[in-house]
């Protein structure tokens, strides 16, 4: 699928650390220590601790993401099917490839393939 509006795609990446546009790209979402969010229009990144709180019944993590970050995008690896139909609710397209750091994926928008299915856990 080609990402039709590239320029204002707001991009959700887990990382397993924070090194700017080289953070490698966590192998699942849910535990990764650091997130990454990269605005293709202003061209700038934000990265983050991992604060989401798992054992919240009031919010669950996805919408704890969306309050905090507002993706269009996330780029994973793995993630939870919960996770990933949550997502679809709130109509953020979930992307997967081959790419290892956030300079990788940003350059490659064009080539990012939809993740079909999740982690089984």
């Amino acid at each position: 699928m080609t990402i039709k509006n590239q320029s204002s795609e707001k991009v959700y990446f887990p990382l397993i650390n924070n090194k700017g546009e080289n953070s490698e790209i966590s192998s699942h979402f849910g535990h990764a220590p650091y997130f990454g969010l990269y605005d293709t229009e202003t061209k700038k990144l934000k990265i983050t601790d991992n604060t989401l709180d798992h054992h919240n019944e009031q919010i669950s993590p996805v919408d704890q993401v969306m309050q905090n970050a507002n993706p269009t995008m996330v780029y994973a690896h793995g993630i939870g099917a919960r996770a990933i139909s949550l997502f679809a609710e709130k109509r953020v397209v979930i992307k997967t490839g081959q790419y290892q750091t956030i300079k990788e994926v940003i350059n490659n928008l064009d080539k990012l393939s939809d993740l079909v299915g999740g982690c089984k856990h």
